[in-house]
């Protein structure tokens, strides 16, 4: 599936707008907050608002990995690159030297979601050890692990459907050769539709693969 995405001038400026309009970020709540474990790593299978790990501090649910030779310049530059027009979240992770926070903005451009059919910001964060960027253990190679979500276009009065986001990800880095894999992996994150404050919650539980060399 193509994703259609605006021009970049019309979508920096659409981002600028946005960034005129002040919104707070609220914590979300899950009944399904774990950790995953491979090999000698382990993580959270949500991020969360603050450095706080709570089951009501959490934002969205962990729904894709890059893998092979990833790190998280390498995985935003697939899509639009570094973004300053998004508020830091926060992914607690263990690459097998103990624990440690990360904080990302993410990456975030603007699409046409043929599931929503209408224009929304798609926003990504990325998440990995800094330094070096990425993690490593010998199933994943150099990995990261991202976040998905749609914000609403142009104003961001609401944000979610991160089922959606993470197809329109993996449609992106198809279309540019990445070999992907969708429902690759269950992550013990399923949200069936809900609307909580400015979140709404939609996602099937398995995470994508996506490997760059």
């Amino acid at each position: 599936m193509n994703v259609k995405t605006l021009s970049l001038s019309l979508a920096i400026g659409i981002i600028l707008l946005s960034v005129l309009v002040y919104r707070t970020t609220l914590a979300a709540s899950t009944s399904n907050l774990t950790t995953l474990c491979v090999a000698e790593d382990c993580f959270y299978n949500y991020d969360f608002t603050s450095t706080s790990v709570s089951s009501t501090n959490v934002d969205w649910p962990v729904g894709l990995l890059f893998y092979g030779n990833a790190d998280v310049n390498k995985v935003k530059n697939i899509y639009w690159g570094v973004t300053i027009f998004a508020n830091p979240m926060y992914f607690y992770m263990n690459d097998g030297s103990g624990w440690i926070w990360d904080e990302d903005r993410g990456t975030k451009g603007v699409v046409f979601s043929s599931y929503l059919n209408s224009w929304v910001y798609l926003h990504m964060r990325v998440y990995a050890p800094n330094p070096p960027d990425y993690a490593y253990n010998s199933y994943w190679g150099k990995y990261v692990l991202a976040t998905a979500h749609y914000d609403q276009y142009p104003l961001e009065t609401w944000s979610g459907y991160s089922e959606y986001a993470e197809k329109d990800l993996a449609s992106i880095a198809s279309n540019k050769g990445y070999a992907t894999f969708q429902d690759w992996a269950y992550f013990y994150n399923t949200e069936p539709y809900r609307v909580e404050g400015n979140h709404i919650w939609l996602n099937n539980g398995y995470a994508t693969a996506i490997y760059v060399p």
